[in-house]
C-alpha cells in the first residue's frame, strides 16, 4: 500500500515588522512527528524558513543577522494597508518568502492527501487565508486542516472565514487524529507523550526552538496561554534531555532557544536535573531565553547553573515597577525579587549587558509614566531593558478593558494599531521606545 502524503503549512506574516527571535511552529512540528509515526510522507513549507535555501538561491539575498547572529529580520514586500490600519505611519509587509517561490514549491509537490495550516496571531491571518485559497487552488479535493493560535482564539472568525474544511481549536490532537485514522483507514492513536519536533524536515538549522512544558502555572491577566493551554505540565527530564542529545548528536545543533513560560518552576527537581543529565553526557550547547524567566525561581545554584550550561543573555520577565501593575497582572514577581535575581546572575558571572529584562508598554489603563520609571529602575542597574509591546487576546480580563468588541477584526489586535485608539497615546509609546534606545546605548 502506498504511503499517505500530508503537507504542512506555516504561512506569511503580514504586519508591519517581524523578526526572527528563534521562531518555530513547533505545533506543527510535533504534527508532523506524530504524521511520520503514523506512515505519512510528510513535506513541509514554512514560509518563514529564512534560511532556505532556495529563499537565497531565489531572491539572490544573504540571511540577515541581527545582534543575535543566528537571528534576524525576514525577507519582506511591501503591500497595500488594510483599512483598519490606514492611520498607523508605517509601511505594511508580508514577511516570508515571496508568494511566487510559494507557488513555485506547490508546483514541485505531489498531490497531498491531506494539508494541514499552523496559524501564530490573531492579527497574522490574513497570511493564513492567502495561504489556504492557494493551496486549495492548487490542489482542488484535498481537505485543508487549520490549528494554531489564530484558529483557536479566534475560531468562530476562523471557522467561517479562513475556507479551511476544519478548524481545530486548542492544544488537542485528537481531532486531528480522528481525521487522519479516518482518511489512512487505520487508527492513529495519540500515545501518552509528547512527539519530537520534525527539525529534520527543514534544509538548514541554525537553532532549534524548544518548549519543554504545557500551559503555565500562572494566569496573567494580560496573556492567553492558559487559553491556548489549560493544563501545566512538564515532560520528564530524561526525556527533555534526550531530545536536545538528538538534535545536538543528529542534526549538530548547537543553539536552542526555550520558548516555555514557566521554565524555572519546580526548578530544582525539573531544569536543574535537564541541565545535569546534559552535563553528565557532554553536552555543550547555546542555550537562550527570550520568552523571560521568573526572577521568583532564581537562586545562587540556579543562576551558577544557568552559566556553567551556556545560557546566553538571559532575560527576565518583569512587566512594571509599579506594586500595583504587578499585583494586577498576576503577582509573579515585585521590585526586590528582580533586583535579587539580577544580583544572583552577576555573581554567576553575567555582566550588566548580557542580562535582559522584559517591560510591559502599551497596556490599556498604563500610564507613560508607569513605563518610563519601570524603564529607569532597570537601567539604574545596567541591564538592558526589551519593551514588550501589548496586544490584546480574546478571552482574557485585558481584553475586556481594551475597547475592542469581541466580534471585531482580529487585525485590530495588532500592537501597533491597537495604540492608536488614542493617537496621543500612540505618539507617546513611540517616545518611550526611542528613550529606552537611547538608555539602552548608553549602557551598553
Amino acid at each position: 500500500m502506498m504511503k499517505k502524503k500530508a503537507l504542512l503549512v506555516n504561512p506569511w506574516v503580514y504586519d508591519f515588522s517581524c523578526y526572527d527571535l528563534f521562531s518555530k511552529p513547533l505545533g506543527l512540528l510535533e504534527i508532523a512527528s506524530f504524521l511520520k509515526a503514523n506512515s505519512f510522507e510528510v513535506e513541509l513549507i514554512d514560509c518563514m524558513d529564512r534560511l532556505n535555501p532556495r529563499l537565497e538561491s531565489f531572491t539572490g539575498e544573504k540571511p540577515d543577522k541581527g545582534r543575535i547572529p543566528i537571528c534576524g529580520i525576514y525577507h519582506s514586500e511591501e503591500v497595500s494597508k488594510p483599512g483598519v490600519f490606514k492611520d498607523v505611519p508605517r509601511k505594511y509587509k508580508r514577511h516570508g518568502m515571496p508568494e511566487k517561490l510559494f507557488k513555485i514549491l506547490l508546483e514541485e509537490t505531489a498531490k497531498p492527501d491531506i494539508i494541514l495550516v499552523t496559524s501564530g496571531m490573531t492579527y497574522w491571518y490574513t497570511g493564513v487565508f492567502e495561504a489556504i485559497s492557494l493551496l486549495k487552488e492548487h490542489f482542488p479535493g484535498t481537505p485543508v486542516m487549520l490549528g494554531g493560535i489564530y484558529a483557536t482564539l479566534c475560531h468562530g472568525h476562523a471557522s467561517r472565514h479562513s475556507g479551511a474544511d476544519m478548524v481545530f481549536k486548542g492544544p488537542d490532537m485528537s481531532g486531528i487524529a480522528k481525521a487522519v485514522s479516518a482518511l489512512s483507514g487505520k487508527d492513529c492513536a495519540i500515545s501518552d507523550g509528547r512527539f519530537m519536533s520534525a527539525y529534520e524536515l527543514y534544509p538548514r538549522l541554525d537553532y532549534a526552538t524548544l518548549r519543554l512544558s504545557s500551559g503555565c502555572p500562572y494566569k496573567c491577566s494580560y496573556c492567553g496561554w492558559y487559553l491556548l493551554n489549560p493544563e501545566f505540565y512538564q515532560i520528564e527530564p530524561e526525556e527533555a534531555a534526550r531530545q536536545i542529545d538528538h538534535f545536538y548528536r543528529k542534526m549538530g545543533i548547537k543553539n536552542f532557544a526555550f520558548y516555555d513560560e514557566a521554565l524555572f518552576y519546580n526548578a530544582d527537581n525539573y531544569i536543574m536535573e535537564v541541565l545535569r543529565i546534559l552535563a553528565d553526557i557532554g553536552v555543550k550547547a547555546n542555550f537562550y531565553t527570550p520568552n523571560g524567566l521568573h526572577a521568583k525561581f532564581l537562586t545562587k545554584d540556579l543562576a551558577e547553573s544557568l552559566r556553567r550550561s551556556g545560557f546566553i543573555a538571559p532575560r527576565i520577565g518583569f512587566e512594571s515597577a509599579y506594586d500595583t501593575r504587578q499585583k494586577t497582572t498576576g503577582g509573579k514577581v515585585d521590585n526586590r525579587e528582580l533586583v535579587e535575581a539580577i544580583s544572583l546572575l552577576k555573581d554567576a558571572g553575567y555582566s550588566s549587558s548580557e542580562i535582559g529584562v522584559n517591560i510591559l508598554i502599551g497596556l490599556p489603563d498604563q500610564s507613560e509614566r508607569e513605563v518610563e520609571e519601570s524603564m529607569r529602575f532597570c537601567h539604574k542597574y545596567g541591564v538592558r531593558v526589551h519593551l514588550e509591546e501589548y496586544s490584546p487576546v480574546p478571552g482574557t480580563p485585558y481584553f475586556d478593558r481594551s475597547g475592542i468588541a469581541l466580534d471585531a477584526d482580529p487585525l485590530l489586535h495588532n500592537n501597533s494599531a491597537f495604540p492608536l485608539y488614542d493617537k496621543e497615546r500612540y505618539s507617546a509609546i513611540q517616545g518611550l521606545k526611542q528613550l529606552n534606545t537611547e538608555l539602552n546605548r548608553k549602557n551598553h
